[in-house]
């Protein structure tokens, strides 16, 4: 490749990772939404950062096994970091990481792929990874999701190309830190070593499984508590089946809950699909996937088991509909337009806090100052912990004689408590968010 295309790629890429990172990054001072909520306040605004680690719970009605599922390692030590070096609470700062995490995914992305395909396929793709709405959702709070797909994509990148000592340790970190970011990322890992396994070469292997032990080490030290406390300590919640779920998966790969981008992207990622039908790394990627997904699906059939744990799925489909618009230019148009649909489609809500939080920190404060008992049901003590401690928990209906008003946050609580409190305290305040706060008083 001459220089001229190699900076062309470069610059492609880093001027719409850039830009992607802005626009993720606008409305970033609304409240957290209930996982990135309950991961603040245990494990990134405490006083020890080894609590980023999921070791103990800080909280003393809520279990660590409760909420050691929550923990993404990865990004939960780094904010911490931030927090003990500035003590701020502000959402802002811990919206930047996850939000580089998917700029650089989508810059990475795109200059891989307009250097393998051409500018206009390439861009193309960068548009539907960055405009994506499950990759838009968990990449603009306090998660790991993008920081385990830019671990991913890279690690991909460095695998494929030329194999010297350094790219080889740098692989291994990169996806180390994407199975401490999210374990799911594991996935990555196993469809790397399948594709080296069709090659038959017993030579590739003995030179990359360094690489991958090392890869798996990183992060299963960083997830080691995770582990342990939901494997040992029953900390998984009871086996629940999803009867839709390599549907509904599908779905939000390709635009879901939009709808006009989910006909477009699947039709023109089948058809990219057909483009590199031939190369064996697609065959072993989709047998791994397969294989995993039967498994979860069916058989271990996990309690929680959502779409965004693949979300490190949203660059591959992005390179499929690259091969397929390089193939067939006209195909630009329709993802540029499923991607225009998708931004129109997340615009309303884009701003809108997801909880009512600091509101409803807020009225507990103002309860509080005027000696008055604020109280919250079981449970919602773990969001709203992050913004402010001045409440009682409730866990039973005799409690809540001693409150003068009970703020609900979430729908996480227990409902027949929640309903007995607004039996009790009839007179409503309803706090505007995307999932609406209530605070009742008699």
């Amino acid at each position: 490749m001459s220089g001229t295309s190699a900076n062309r790629s470069l610059l492609t890429g880093a001027l719409l990772g850039v830009a992607t990172f802005a626009v993720y990054m606008i409305g970033s001072n609304r409240s957290f939404g209930y996982d990135a909520a309950a991961t603040f306040a245990n494990f990134v605004a405490t006083p020890s950062l080894w609590d980023a680690f999921a070791v103990r719970s800080v909280i003393p009605t809520i279990p660590v096994t409760q909420v050691a599922g929550n923990d993404h390692v990865l990004v939960s030590l780094l904010s911490h970091v931030i927090y003990s070096a500035t003590g701020s609470r502000n959402e802002v700062v811990y919206r930047l990481l996850p939000a580089f995490g998917g700029g650089a995914t989508v810059g990475l992305s795109t200059g891989v792929l307009v250097r393998r395909f051409g500018l206009l396929a390439g861009l193309c793709a960068g548009l539907y990874i960055a405009t994506d709405p499950l990759f838009v959702d968990n990449s603009r709070d306090l998660r790991g999701y993008s920081l385990a797909a830019l671990g991913s994509v890279a690690g991909t990148v460095l695998l494929a190309g030329p194999r010297t000592r350094w790219r080889l340790v740098g692989y291994a970190v990169v996806m180390g830190l994407a199975l401490a970011a999210h374990l799911f990322a594991a996935v990555v890992l196993l469809c790397h070593l399948t594709w080296i396994l069709t090659r038959r070469s017993r030579a590739q292997l003995v030179e990359l499984a360094p690489a991958w032990i090392g890869a798996a080490l990183i992060g299963l030290a960083a997830n080691a508590s995770v582990l342990v406390t939901e494997l040992v300590r029953h900390g998984l919640p009871p086996p629940l089946f999803y009867p839709t779920f390599p549907r509904d998966l599908l779905l939000f790969l390709l635009g879901a809950p939009v709808l006009l981008p989910v006909g477009l992207w699947l039709a023109v990622a089948l058809l990219g699909l057909w483009v590199v039908r031939k190369e064996a790394w697609l065959w072993a990627a989709v047998g791994v996937l397969a294989l995993v997904l039967g498994l979860l699906w069916l058989a271990l059939q996990p309690g929680f088991l959502y779409p965004r744990f693949f979300v490190f799925l949203v660059p591959a489909l992005g390179y499929l509909m690259a091969a397929a618009i390089a193939r067939w230019w006209v195909l630009a148009p329709v993802v540029a337009l499923g991607a225009a649909a998708a931004i129109v489609g997340q615009a309303t809500d884009y701003n809108r806090d997801p909880l009512a939080l600091p509101q409803a920190a807020a009225a507990v404060e103002r309860i509080h100052s005027s000696g008055g008992r604020a109280c919250v049901i079981h449970s919602d003590e773990q969001v709203l912990a992050g913004y402010t401690t001045g409440f009682t928990v409730v866990t039973r209906p005799d409690q809540l004689a001693d409150c003068d008003a009970v703020v609900v946050v979430s729908w996480g609580v227990d409902l027949g408590l929640r309903d007995e409190a607004a039996r009790e305290f009839p007179k409503l305040t309803t706090l505007d968010a995307y999932y609406p706060a209530v605070v009742l008083v008699r």
